[in-house]
């Protein structure tokens, strides 16, 4: 496809896109309740002690070592867009379908996985959370705040349940179509095992009740590791009653 093609799609879809306006809000409004949940990490934390939640670590990349940190900074920007890009991609590819009263995507990013919106979320979150950085001050400080990594994984684990649940929607009103769909397609990345294996497995009684605690015992296990290590640095949250 010639570029001049590419711009004059863009063109039209830019121009028209006040027409499905109405559309995107019904897309993108549901997920604005995760924001607030995902940051109860905060709350949960900073009840054990004030200060505990806003510790960080990390490394200042300067000097020798500033050459790195640009490099990490192009990484983070990379990362950051290209999860922009796929989550305006999904959506442009939601909208499409719906105005064509298509259900089960299978256009862009739905051709590979089921779930393009909701990973390009999270691609442009790792940043935020990774990174911190002051270019003014020719440092960049490459590292994380307790209570924001806490939040992200916790983030993370509450779109994959939100994802698992409209599966769930999608499977019940379209028990064939999609169960073929689901089928050639990865939940967040490309399919690469053995599609019988994996069907095994996810046929497994309570098996999305073990990711479930799988993760979450990840998420409990990195809280207490922080826990710990601030106990014997001398920095221990103490509950505030």
């Amino acid at each position: 496809m010639k570029i001049k093609e590419v711009i004059a799609r863009l063109v039209l879809v830019l121009s028209s896109i006040w027409v499905y306006g109405p559309i995107i809000v019904g897309i993108i409004i549901p997920m604005i309740y995760m924001i607030p949940l995902a940051y109860t990490s905060w709350a949960l934390f900073l009840s054990l002690g004030g200060d505990w939640a806003e510790l960080h670590f990390g490394i200042g990349l300067t000097g020798d070592n500033l050459p790195l940190g640009i490099v990490v900074l192009i990484l983070a920007i990379i990362i950051f867009f290209a999860g922009v890009t796929l989550f305006i991609w999904g959506i442009i590819q939601i909208v499409l379908a719906r105005k064509k009263d298509i259900f089960i995507i299978q256009t862009g990013p739905y051709k590979y996985i089921r779930h393009p919106q909701h990973l390009g979320i999270i691609l442009s979150s790792i940043p935020f959370v990774f990174l911190l950085k002051s270019v003014l001050r020719s440092t960049i400080h490459l590292g994380f705040r307790y209570g924001e990594l806490l939040s992200w994984i916790l983030f993370c684990f509450i779109l994959i349940i939100w994802s698992d649940i409209e599966e769930r929607k999608m499977q019940k009103k379209y028990p064939k179509e999609f169960a073929i769909y689901r089928s050639t397609t990865g939940f967040f990345f490309p399919k690469i095992r053995n599609k019988e294996a994996q069907e095994i497995k996810e046929r497994k009684r309570y098996y999305h009740l073990i990711r479930y605690l799988v993760f979450f015992s990840i998420y409990c296990s990195i809280a207490l590791i922080m826990y710990f290590v601030l106990s014997a640095s001398g920095t221990t949250p103490r509950l505030q009653i």
